[in-house]
């Protein structure tokens, strides 16, 4: 039997189509050499990870004077407390202005300034709607 002329280049793809493939892709030696540059190195420890609060003080002072203002506009009055509100917004904008980003922790949410002028703006403007609302007594 004879063979006839295409049956050898259908026979050359077939065993192309079945060679094995690495998994990986590339030589074990490049391979070795994505995973370092991604790996720790094991000769320096990592800085130590501070607790949570710790970290997030600036945001924990804010929301704390935020909840003793609170408590003052139940228990006292809404002046004096919605004034304490209004100093903790602002507090917040010192915080923003003055400690740097990865100190400001959550504080953080778009470009400083946009973050400053927000705060102060809120702020003020609640201070003055505090100090503006006429006393009924």
């Amino acid at each position: 039997m004879v063979d006839q002329p295409g049956d050898d280049a259908v026979r050359q793809r077939a065993d192309v189509s079945l060679a094995p493939v690495e998994a990986g892709g590339g030589t074990p030696g490049d391979r070795r050499a994505f995973w370092k540059r991604w790996s720790r190195n094991r000769g320096r420890p990592l800085p130590p990870i501070r607790p949570w609060p710790r970290r997030q003080w600036p945001l924990l002072v804010v929301l704390a004077c935020v909840v003793g203002s609170l408590v003052v506009v139940v228990v006292v009055d809404f002046r004096p407390g919605t004034a304490l509100f209004a100093a903790s917004v602002l507090l917040a904008a010192v915080f923003r202005l003055v400690l740097t980003t990865r100190r400001a922790g959550l504080l953080v949410l778009r470009s400083r300034m946009v973050d400053v002028t927000t705060l102060a703006i809120m702020g003020g403007a609640t201070l003055l709607l505090a100090l503006a609302v006429p006393d009924i007594r």
